[in-house]
C-alpha cells in the first residue's frame, strides 16, 4: 500500500475512531532404486544368457566359428531380450524405462564385442520406447525421438508400431501438461508425425485415433475442430480406398466427442460445443445404421460424453440439463430394447446429476440419486452411488437455498456419514461435501443454521487432527460458515464471524496456510457486521467489528480489498451509523479510498448514494468524474 493509500486509510480510521527432460540419456548417471524380485530375475536371465563362464570359452567361441554357429542355432537371445523388455515396459515400475534401455545397451555392447551374431532389432527398440510411453520418466517423447535417431544410425528401420508408440509418448505428455504452450508444441509434433506417417504409408486407425486423442486432451481452444478435421480425413480416405487399416471406429468418434466435451464449463461457448458433440454422435448413428461403416456403433462412452458436455454447459443454458436427461432416458430405452452397449453407468447418471445441480434443480438431481440407490438395491452394482453423486446433490441444494434445502442437505450428509461408519468407503464425505452442506445451511435461514454449520466445521477440524488431513477444513469452508452467520438470525453474528476470522489469522500465522484468510473472508465479516441488528450496544460492537475487518484487509499482505469491500463497508455505515455529518464524512473518505485503489465502480457509487445525504452524495460523485 502506498503512502497515499496509508494516509487516506488513516484519515478514514481517525474519522471512524470510537474515542516450481531429462537431457541426453546416460545410464551411468542415473541413480536406480532397489529392484523388485521379478525384475531382478528378468535382468539376471538376460545377463546369464550372454555372459561367458570363463575367458577360455570366450576365446574358444571366437576361434571356432562352427561351434559358435551351433550355439547361436540352439537359442536366440534377441527373442529372450524382447520378451523381457516387453515385461519391463508393461510392469509399471517407476524406473522401468531406464532399466529397459540399460538392458538394450548391454546386449548391443555384447554384440559389438562379438558374443552374438544378432543385435537388438526394431522390436527391441519398440519395447524400450513403449516403456517410456507407459513409465513415469519425464520427457517421454524426447527419449522416443532420441531412440529412433539411434535406430536410424544403426540401420534399423522404424515401423508403424514405432511411430504409434512415439505418438503415445506425446499423448502421455499432453495428459500430464498444465502448460498451454507445451500442449501446443506436442500437438504440432503429433500432427507433423501423422503427416510423415501418411507419406511413408504407416498411418493406420491407431495412429489417427492417437492424434485425435492428443488434440482432445490438449484442451486447446480449437482442439475439437482440429480433431474433427483428422476424423474427416480418415473417413474420406477410407471411402476412397476401402483400406480397413485406416477405417474409423467408435474410438475415433468418441475422441472427437470428448474434445467438444472437454470445454471449460465456465466458457460461454459451452452450450454450442455440447450441440456439436451431439452432432458427432448423430453422424455415428447415421453411418452405422446405413451400413456405411459397421465399426462406428455409438456406445455408452459416446452418449455419456455428450451428456457431460451438456452438463458443463448447463450453467449458461438451463435447457442443457433437460437435454442431458433426454439422452439418459433414450439410453435407458435402448438398453431395455436389447442394446447392451449403451447401458448407462455411474458416470452417466452423475453427469446428469451435475447438470441439474448446476442449474439449481436440486430435487431433480436428488430423484436421480434415489433412482441409483433403488437400482443398486435391485442388484445393479455398477450404479452404486458414491461420494461424487451425493456431493453433487448436496451442492445443488446449496445453490437453491431455503429452509427445506438446508434440511435435505444435512440429511444427505448424515446418510453418507452413517454409511461410511458402517464400512462403505465409497461414500466417504470429502471437503467438497462438507463445504456444500455448510453453504446449504447458511442459505437456509432455518433456526441456528449458522451454529450447525460451525459444528460441521469443528467436526472437520477434529477429523483433521486425528490424521484425516483430506477432511481438514480450508479457507472456503471457513468462509462458508462466516457467510452463514452473516445470513443468519443471531444477534451476535458479527462477533461469531470475527472469532472465526481471528482464528484463521492466528492459525495461518503459525503455518497453517490451508485456512489463510482471503478477500472473501474479510468481506464476509464486514457483511456480517452490516447485517447486524439489536440494541445500541450490539450495533456499536458490530460497527467496530466491521471497521476492524475493513482496516485489516488494507494492512494484510496476503490479499487486497475488492470493490465489494467498499460496498459492504458503506453498508455498515448506512445501517449502523446515524445519519448526519459524521456518516457523510466517513462515507466520503471511504469512497476516496476506493478511488485511490481504482475500485470505485458503479456499485460503489450506487452505495454512496444510499449511504450519504443526496446533496453530499452528488458532491462526492461529481468531484470524481
Amino acid at each position: 500500500m502506498t503512502k497515499f493509500h496509508q494516509a487516506a486509510l488513516l484519515a478514514l480510521l481517525a474519522a471512524a475512531s470510537p474515542s516450481t527432460y531429462c537431457h541426453g540419456f546416460s545410464a551411468s548417471n542415473q541413480r536406480r532404486p532397489k529392484k523388485d524380485f521379478a525384475a531382478q530375475i528378468v535382468e539376471e536371465v538376460i545377463v546369464k544368457s550372454v555372459a561367458p563362464k570363463s575367458k577360455n570359452k570366450q576365446q574358444q567361441r571366437r576361434s571356432n566359428p562352427n561351434q559358435r554357429q551351433n550355439s547361436i542355432s540352439q537359442r536366440d537371445p534377441i527373442i529372450s531380450l524382447n520378451m523381457n523388455l516387453d515385461y519391463l515396459a508393461k510392469s509399471g515400475q517407476r524406473d522401468a524405462a531406464i532399466r529397459a534401455e540399460e538392458m538394450l545397451q548391454r546386449i548391443e555392447a555384447l554384440h559389438d564385442d562379438g558374443y552374438y551374431e544378432k543385435s537388438p532389432d526394431v522390436c527391441s527398440y519398440n519395447s524400450v520406447i513403449n516403456a517410456y510411453a507407459h513409465g513415469k520418466v519425464s520427457g517421454a517423447s524426447g527419449h522416443a525421438h532420441r531412440l529412433m535417431k539411434r535406430m536410424e544410425e544403426k540401420g534399423i528401420e522404424a515401423n508403424s508400431i514405432t511411430w504409434n508408440t512415439l505418438l503415445r509418448c506425446l499423448l502421455k505428455e499432453v495428459k500430464e501438461s498444465r502448460d498451454k504452450k507445451v500442449s501446443e508444441e506436442k500437438v504440432e509434433d503429433a500432427e507433423s508425425i501423422i503427416a510423415n506417417m501418411e507419406d511413408l504409408g504407416f498411418a493406420n486407425t491407431i495412429s489417427y485415433n492417437t492424434v485425435i486423442s492428443i488434440l482432445s486432451k490438449s484442451k486447446l481452444p480449437d482442439s475439437a475442430e482440429r480433431s474433427e478435421v483428422w476424423l474427416n480425413q480418415m473417413i474420406d480416405q477410407f471411402a476412397k480406398t476401402g483400406n480397413e487399416n485406416i477405417q474409423p471406429d467408435t474410438t475415433s468418434f468418441n475422441a472427437v466427442i470428448h474434445a467438444y466435451a472437454n470445454t471449460n464449463r465456465f466458457s460461454a461457448g459451452a452450450p454450442q460445443r455440447a450441440k456439436m458433440a451431439e452432432r458427432v454422435v448423430k453422424r455415428m448413428e447415421k453411418s452405422f445404421k446405413s451400413g456405411e461403416n459397421d465399426q462406428v456403433k455409438p456406445d455408452v462412452v459416446s452418449y455419456t460424453a455428450v451428456i457431460n458436455a451438456y452438463a458443463k454447459a448447463a450453467e449458461f443454458d438451463e435447457e442443457c440439463a433437460t437435454k442431458a436427461m433426454d439422452i439418459l432416458n433414450r439410453m435407458v430405452k435402448m438398453y431395455e430394447g436389447g442394446d447392451k452397449d449403451v447401458k448407462p453407468n455411474k458416470r452417466t447418471y452423475t453427469s446428469v446429476i451435475n447438470a441439474f445441480a448446476r442449474t439449481g434443480k436440486a430435487e431433480a438431481a436428488d430423484n436421480l440419486l434415489t433412482q441409483m440407490k433403488e437400482l443398486y438395491a435391485l442388484g445393479d452394482t455398477s450404479l452404486k452411488p458414491d461420494t461424487v453423486c451425493y456431493s453433487s446433490v448436496i451442492d445443488g441444494y446449496a445453490k437453491v437455498g431455503g429452509e427445506e434445502a438446508g434440511f435435505r442437505a444435512e440429511e444427505l450428509l448424515h446418510e453418507m456419514e452413517n454409511l461410511y461408519n458402517q464400512g462403505d468407503s465409497d461414500v466417504k464425505p470429502n471437503t467438497r461435501t462438507y463445504r456444500s452442506a455448510i453453504t446449504a445451511l447458511g442459505k437456509s435461514r432455518q433456526p441456528r443454521a449458522a451454529e450447525k454449520a460451525e459444528q460441521i466445521l469443528e467436526e472437520m477440524e477434529y477429523m483433521g487432527s486425528l490424521g484425516a488431513h483430506d477432511l481438514a477444513p480450508n479457507t472456503i469452508c471457513y468462509n462458508a460458515v462466516i457467510d452463514a452467520y452473516a445470513r443468519g438470525r443471531t444477534m451476535e453474528k458479527a462477533y461469531r464471524a470475527e472469532l472465526l476470522l481471528e482464528k484463521m489469522l492466528e492459525e495461518s500465522a503459525k503455518g497453517n496456510t490451508l485456512i489463510r484468510p482471503d478477500t472473501i473472508t474479510f468481506n464476509s465479516v464486514i457483511n456480517a457486521a452490516a447485517r447486524s441488528f439489536g440494541d445500541s450496544i450490539v450495533r456499536r460492537e458490530a460497527y467496530l467489528i466491521g471497521l476492524g475487518a475493513f482496516k485489516k484487509i488494507h494492512e494484510y499482505e496476503h490479499c487486497k480489498p475488492s470493490s465489494i469491500t467498499y460496498v459492504l463497508f458503506l453498508n455498515v455505515l448506512k445501517n449502523l451509523v446515524e445519519e448526519g455529518d459524521a456518516r457523510d464524512n466517513m462515507a466520503e473518505r471511504t469512497y476516496q479510498l476506493s478511488v485511490s485503489f481504482g475500485l470505485a465502480n458503479g456499485k460503489v457509487r450506487e452505495q454512496v448514494r444510499k449511504t450519504c445525504s443526496p446533496l453530499v452524495a452528488e458532491r462526492i460523485l461529481s468531484s470524481n468524474k
